[in-house]
């Protein structure tokens, strides 16, 4: 089919065009609208024992944690395994996940090449307000602390060898995340158009093989 028989076709089938238009109109409407999503993000850091030998467990930790920080990840979303990204900057939200709380193992590597070898925790929060955002973004904090607690206690570890954690920070910023009306129009409004244009060169394919049989 040429491009002049597709424009004969989409006249002949006008009343197709209109109702694909009108559905896409719908859909640009509803893409255009969705409600504003806030979310923050923030890493919760697993600090190792303390030593007078090396009192800075920072600048010369003597334990590998990130074992750990996996196990703790896994706790803490219930066995459920994340979607491992290519990138830190990925959020949640650009994930379609748009309520919720998702705590995951950073992937310090390449998509091709994943190095999951950090020993913090990079924790997501999402929701409908800014301070629903903040007291989830706590109950978080909190949330790896108990994990860290209960495992250590499951297996006996020693008060004075005990790993604990401690968030980046106490007042993580949180951020509207609006999207882009702009691209939202051009991708439904394309999809949709795709979609019609299909469905007429599907009707003008099957009436071609009726006649063809007639």
């Amino acid at each position: 089919m040429t491009t002049r028989d597709l424009i004969s076709a989409a006249l002949r089938r006008w009343y197709v065009m209109l109702v694909g238009a009108l559905v896409t109109l719908g859909f640009v409407y509803v893409s255009t609208h969705q409600p504003t999503v806030y979310w923050t993000q923030f890493n919760v850091l697993l600090i190792g024992p303390k030593i007078d030998q090396f009192p800075n467990y920072l600048e010369n930790s003597r334990y590998t944690l990130f074992p750990l920080v996996g196990v703790v990840a896994n706790d803490l979303n219930d066995g459920d395994p994340v979607m491992v990204t290519a990138s830190t900057d990925t959020n949640m939200v650009g994930q379609g996940i748009s309520d919720g709380i998702q705590v995951r193992v950073p992937n310090l590597g390449t998509q091709w090449r994943r190095t999951m070898t950090a020993n913090y925790l990079d924790v997501q929060v999402a929701g409908a307000t800014p301070d629903e955002v903040t007291e989830r973004a706590k109950e978080a904090v909190e949330s790896v602390a108990k994990a860290l607690v209960e495992r250590q206690d499951e297996i006996g570890i020693s008060p004075a060898l005990r790993v604990t954690s401690v968030a980046a920070t106490d007042d993580p910023t949180v951020f509207a995340m609006d999207g882009s009306r702009m691209r939202a129009t051009a991708a439904t409004g394309a999809s949709g158009a795709a979609v019609t244009i299909s469905l007429v060169y599907w009707l003008e394919r099957r009436r071609a093989k009726r006649r063809a049989r007639a």
